[in-house]
């Protein structure tokens, strides 16, 4: 749910999530959407009131976040970016090294490198080198378990396609196709994935035979698409 936030002479646009908890939540992403978590019940004026309570620390996490965006809009890969591996948000670590590798510690995305630790170029290559070889590991795993669900003889082949508005795609041969950005997202939402675009093996379009299909096997699955959107969206 999309709302925008006035306060004094700022105006910002975020997104409410709905869920089952008792707090309220105030998250900043990286590609700077805000989000804010909030029990079930929760109103408008509500919420409001919660954002301007946390003005101040909002704007602190966009003045931050925006050092690391080039003029161009390009992002830099250097110490103190945040990005986002199955769900959790991790600050980058760049530190300089003989080897090259990129490694989860403490809490972080750390990136040892050979070069200087400003190499922004050369840091996004390990870091999307390590990304592709976490995909391949977890997309693989999460498919498999969701062909399982079915009853087909043969396990369509898997592969991945960037894409600007979709999370997978069920190609006209017979191919499922998932965008490597889902790897941000947590495994449910992989899984969910996998299993929608499975269902058009069923049903190619997204009519009643189809979310008949996807209701049998994910009963949750507007839960999760929701909160893929909302998030990563």
């Amino acid at each position: 749910m999309k709302q925008v936030f006035q306060y004094g002479e700022y105006s910002y646009e975020y997104f409410i999530e709905f869920g089952e908890r008792r707090s309220f939540t105030l998250v900043v992403r990286p590609d700077l959407r805000i989000i804010v978590r909030v029990p079930l019940n929760a109103t408008l004026d509500e919420i409001e009131s919660f954002l301007k309570r946390k003005w101040r620390w909002l704007e602190r996490q966009l003045k931050d976040l925006r050092k690391y965006r080039k003029p161009g809009g390009e992002e830099l890969y250097i110490s103190g970016k945040s990005l986002y591996y199955l769900g959790r948000q991790y600050m980058l670590e760049v530190v300089t090294d003989g080897n090259n590798r990129v490694k989860l510690e403490r809490g972080k995305l750390c990136v040892y490198t050979s070069k200087s630790s400003r190499n922004s170029e050369h840091n996004k290559k390990l870091v999307d080198a390590w990304y592709a070889r976490k995909r391949e590991g977890v997309f693989k795993s999460e498919y498999i378990k969701a062909f399982k669900l079915f009853d087909y003889e043969k396990l369509p082949q898997l592969g991945e396609r960037v894409m600007a508005r979709r999370w997978g795609s069920y190609t006209s041969d017979g191919k499922v196709l998932l965008n490597p950005r889902l790897i941000e997202a947590p495994r449910e939402a992989v899984h969910y994935v996998c299993i929608h675009e499975l269902c058009h093996k069923i049903s190619r379009k997204h009519d009643e035979k189809f979310y008949r299909e996807l209701e049998k096997r994910l009963p949750n699955w507007r839960h999760i698409k929701e909160s893929l959107e909302i998030r990563h969206g």
